[in-house]
């Protein structure tokens, strides 16, 4: 049941001034926001806004929100061969205690949009049925525009995490770190640093076996489609085809 109406017009509200755009907040309304301050600083165990897949170590203080088809793989095997104890290891779609981690390392990695679909469709369609399609649909998979056309059906906010966005992947209003898939081995290798695991050497883990530039999949058409379907991410991370 919504609060009363007057309660929910003291929550922010404006005093009105002489000249210009009012932006002091009323008494009440200042009042509101000091002890909402104040809950979120003292409740421990309040939870994220939204849900992630998220691997925890209270070893090595770290928090890794994991975003599928940006090397997930080789991260997991560094931290075997670390024997790193992982608390939280492959959860899926988690809310976590914000305030509890707010001293952990927190770090991701994210992907050209557009190489990040090419190997979706290698790894999850051309050599495995991930996606559990009928024979038929499968067969006409095997072209990457009809996989493109599948896509952009999709609600790509709550979606499949293989192509959700990516900046749905992460909590972006509390991460420290952000590694791209493009520089993955030196930018692995400053997590690795930041944790205390020193140098390891980093293997490559569930790499397509075709090496082929993904602009070769891409006519202009379809590389405009993915740039309207992912803008989101091209727009927050700074990427170009």
């Amino acid at each position: 049941m919504p609060p009363p109406y007057d309660t929910v017009n003291t929550m922010i509200r404006t005093q009105k001034t002489r000249g210009g755009l009012a932006s002091e907040l009323t008494l009440p309304s200042r009042a509101y926001q000091a002890t909402s301050r104040a809950l979120v600083r003292s409740i421990p165990y309040i939870p994220s806004s939204d849900r992630y897949n998220i691997t925890i170590c209270h070893q090595r203080r770290f928090v890794w929100f994991r975003v599928a088809k940006v090397g997930t793989r080789t991260i997991f095997d560094v931290f075997q061969r670390a024997n790193i104890t992982l608390d939280a290891e492959h959860p899926m779609f988690c809310h976590y205690p914000v305030n509890l981690y707010k001293k952990y390392f927190k770090f991701a990695f994210v992907r050209n949009p557009w190489d990040r679909l090419v190997s979706c469709w290698r790894n999850k369609v051309v050599d495995a049925n991930y996606f559990r399609f009928a024979a038929d649909d499968l067969r006409a998979m095997q072209k990457f525009e009809n996989f493109i056309d599948l896509v952009a059906t999709r609600d790509l906010e709550t979606c499949d995490q293989h192509i959700r966005l990516q900046s749905k992947l992460i909590d972006l209003s509390h991460i420290d770190y952000l590694g791209r898939f493009e520089h993955f081995e030196e930018h692995l290798a400053e997590v690795m640093r930041i944790i205390g695991l020193g140098s390891l050497p980093i293997g490559q883990k569930n790499t397509s076996r075709e090496k082929a530039h993904y602009r070769q999949y891409y006519s202009a058409d379809l590389r405009d489609r993915v740039a309207e379907a992912y803008r989101r991410d091209i727009r927050i991370f700074g990427y170009e085809f």
